[in-house]
């Protein structure tokens, strides 16, 4: 066990053809200025075929780069602030759906990935690290096929005496935990999974927020074999991501064997050891 190496040529990918590259450009949460996406125009053009990819985890590669050219485009990028990286043994490019901004969003989904990828982003380790931000249960972002996955929720509280019946709740709400009866609201907490769109469309503020946080899940992953993030208990401020986060890529970085995801790391040892030692479930 080990901290894992660093990739010499972070950002670098190789291609089917022989002496060929792509360059892998982080876009931190998905976002590149106007002069950023210009200048990667530019490089695409002066060193590649023209054209620019996006990956799955909202970063862009220059695809049909020449070995022998690489110093040179990397150069280019990088005097318009533009990084390679998300490559190798190491905390990949954290990706976040828009939840700052989206109507449904629970929480700051681009403020805690660009905070993520400032003091995590690229920290070598065993093995590949991938983190998720979804804003709400819609779950754009499906965070549970990441090694850690974060998804904002929002409960609601209502005011009876605010409310005029007019039936914005009931209708937003696609879990059936709201309905209008004779005496005013019945809400069902149980079927309720916390999306706070009855929050964000009631009309007078009768509704309002009871409680909110993260739900945190562990251990998931896609590709050839799939695992399902496990979801821990007790909710996570939003103020607290970071440094649980922080906690749980040390732990990883100190327990996991070489080559071992999280999910592996887990069933190893054991959900609930992990989470004890953690201290998750406190």
């Amino acid at each position: 066990m080990n901290g894992g190496k660093n990739n010499r040529q972070q950002g670098v990918l190789h291609l089917r053809e022989k002496g060929v590259v792509s360059l892998r450009v982080k876009a931190v949460a998905g976002f590149l200025s106007a002069e950023q996406l210009e200048a990667l125009a530019r490089t695409a053009r002066d060193y590649g075929q023209g054209e620019v990819c996006t990956t799955a985890r909202l970063n862009l590669e220059i695809p049909g780069i020449s070995k022998t050219d690489v110093t040179d485009a990397a150069a280019a990028l990088s005097a318009a602030d533009l990084v390679l990286g998300s490559t190798g043994p190491s905390v990949r490019s954290v990706v976040s759906c828009k939840g700052t901004i989206c109507r449904h969003g629970c929480c700051d989904t681009f403020g805690i990935a660009r905070q993520l990828e400032e003091t995590e982003g690229g920290r070598p380790l065993p093995r590949k690290l991938k983190i998720a931000i979804a804003g709400c249960p819609n779950n754009c972002s499906r965070v549970q096929f990441n090694d850690i996955g974060f998804m904002g929720h929002r409960y609601p509280r209502f005011t009876e005496e605010e409310c005029t019946q007019c039936g914005a709740c009931e209708t937003v709400c696609k879990e059936d935990a709201i309905t209008m009866g004779d005496d005013g609201i019945v809400f069902s907490p149980k079927r309720c999974i916390g999306c706070g769109d009855c929050i964000a469309v009631c009309p007078k503020d009768a509704v309002s927020i009871a409680d909110e946080g993260l739900s945190l899940f562990l251990g998931g992953r896609a590709g050839r074999k799939i695992r399902f993030g496990t979801e821990v208990k007790s909710r996570v401020a939003e103020m607290d991501v970071p440094a649980i986060t922080e906690r749980i890529i040390t732990y990883f970085a100190e327990n996991a064997c070489d080559g071992e995801r999280f999910g592996q790391m887990m069933d190893r040892l054991g959900d609930e050891t992990v989470f004890r030692d953690l201290g998750l479930y406190s």
